[in-house]
């Protein structure tokens, strides 16, 4: 199975300090879209890495004609890379892969090859077992709420959704942190449009540590389900 031709896709690859992780990751987004893509882009937002990953994300971009690279001079987080690589995007679908090796390539065919059959595909773990415990447990307490808020009964909301480019360039995203992706989905279930769920399967990154779970992060995470929940009596 194949995407029709419409479904042209750029897959943004965000990577801070993951000179260890981001070949591979490419790598596997380069497989998959290869085989399930009449056309893609792929681009590599380097988010002021301090280690030799925006040297490397310029040699894989002269390697591989379908690989450009974004730059920025200081690490400005994943909401600020994602907005970076979908402002420069070219084709009519939009989604990323992180660069941290933790999407694993098959999944990422999954991903592919469902675009299109909804308005907006959107990921879940499809082994929860084999991320850490601490993360299963705020994965099932945030996404129970944002169930309540959303009226939806989705498996997950901050994965790497494939939306239509325009769709998501008019979505809000106002979080800076890794919330945004639940904001933005939560705003789309709003206004009514379509979804199909994909399983992905989590695999272990082979090199440094996840930077999505901190103090920080989860109290942007509380202050986003907030404001949805005040916003949601406007709708």
């Amino acid at each position: 199975m194949t995407a029709s031709k419409s479904h042209a896709v750029t897959i943004v690859v965000p990577a801070y300090n993951e000179v260890a992780n981001l070949e591979g990751a490419v790598k596997d987004v380069l497989g998959a879209a290869e085989h399930l893509l009449p056309v893609y882009e792929i681009i590599v937002v380097d988010d002021g890495s301090t280690d030799e990953t925006g040297i490397l994300a310029d040699q894989l971009a002269r390697r591989y004609d379908e690989v450009r690279v974004i730059h920025h001079a200081r690490n400005l987080g994943l909401a600020q890379a994602y907005k970076s690589g979908l402002a420069a995007a070219r084709l009519p679908y939009f989604t990323f892969v992180p660069g941290d090796g933790e999407v694993s390539a098959e999944s990422i065919g999954v991903l592919l090859m469902a675009v299109g059959s909804a308005d907006i595909v959107v990921p879940y773990h499809a082994n929860p077992s084999a991320r850490p415990w601490h993360r299963r447990v705020l994965t099932s307490i945030s996404t129970a709420m944002l169930n309540r808020v959303s009226g939806h009964r989705l498996r997950y909301y901050q994965g790497p959704c494939v939306y239509p480019t325009a769709l998501a360039r008019s979505l809000p995203a106002t979080s800076s942190g890794f919330f945004f992706l639940a904001e933005m989905l939560v705003h789309a279930l709003w206004r009514g449009y379509s979804v199909v769920e994909v399983g992905l399967v989590h695999q272990e990154r082979s090199g440094g540590r996840s930077k999505a779970v901190g103090v920080s992060n989860m109290a942007r995470a509380l202050l986003v389900v907030l404001r949805l929940w005040r916003e949601r009596g406007k709708v």
